[in-house]
């Protein structure tokens, strides 16, 4: 059913919401790639299985904490390397690897690859619509990767 281009985040958790802003770039640049569909999410998981499945291929687009990181260091993990989520309260909120194998047990079609593009974020609890400066500057280049990989399926690594 061809790919969709999934953002994720809260749109007023300062840099929580880079997932939001980099899809929105995106689909100002999508008019001349068919079969593409963008889609914006507010919470992973469970929801975020579902609004990958039926489709060939997924990218993915969200913030993460990691210990150390540097902000708007930008890297692409696999989907199996995120076990953990920021809001594990809920089942709804779970890891993309515990969703994924609920879905596949409960025989859902759900893409054959699926590309991850984390931009290290430093501020995800201060209410702010803005991002702060280094995750903002993450933003073309994350989208010039994702554009790549839309139009020939390059494999990008991680960049800061």
């Amino acid at each position: 059913m061809g790919t969709v281009v999934i953002g994720i985040g809260n749109p007023v958790l300062t840099d929580d919401g880079i997932g939001l802003h980099v899809v929105r770039w995106i689909a100002e640049r999508l008019p001349d790639m068919p079969g593409i569909q963008i889609r914006e999410l507010y919470s992973g998981g469970i929801r975020l299985m579902e609004a990958m499945a039926g489709f060939d291929r997924a990218v993915i687009v969200d913030a993460i904490l990691t210990e150390g990181g540097r902000p708007g260091t930008v890297y692409s993990p696999a989907a199996n390397d995120l076990f953990q989520t920021r809001n594990a309260h809920s089942t709804h909120d779970g890891s993309l690897a515990t969703a994924l194998e609920l879905g596949r047990l409960a025989g859902l079609r759900l893409p054959g690859e699926i590309r991850i593009w984390a931009i290290e974020a430093r501020d995800v609890t201060n209410f702010s619509e803005r991002l702060t400066s280094d995750v903002e500057r993450a933003i073309p280049v994350v989208v010039d990767d994702v554009m790549r990989f839309l139009s020939s399926g390059a494999d990008i690594g991680a960049r800061t």
